[in-house]
């Protein structure tokens, strides 16, 4: 049961780190228009914003996705005895 409710605390996790990393990426892009700084027209405005946060909040919320949902994969295949 433990796993269960570690693997919901990663899922939940995971989705803030990302909803947060992209909420920040979508400010971010309004300011690359508006202030004139600058942004790679080979990925766009959007892309630009993400490369400029990092891939690090990313990575860290696709990792704890994938554990979260391995934990709960785990708990729930469990036969209980």
């Amino acid at each position: 049961m433990k796993k269960l409710y570690v693997g919901l605390t990663l899922l939940l996790f995971s989705a803030i780190i990302y909803g947060s990393d992209l909420i920040s990426a979508a400010i971010y892009s309004q300011v690359l228009v508006k202030e004139g700084i600058g942004w790679s027209s080979d990925y766009g405005i959007f892309k630009t914003a993400l490369m400029e946060i990092g891939t690090m909040p990313i990575t860290i919320a696709v990792i704890s996705a994938i554990l979260g949902i391995v934990l709960i994969y785990i708990s729930l295949k469990r036969k209980p005895t």
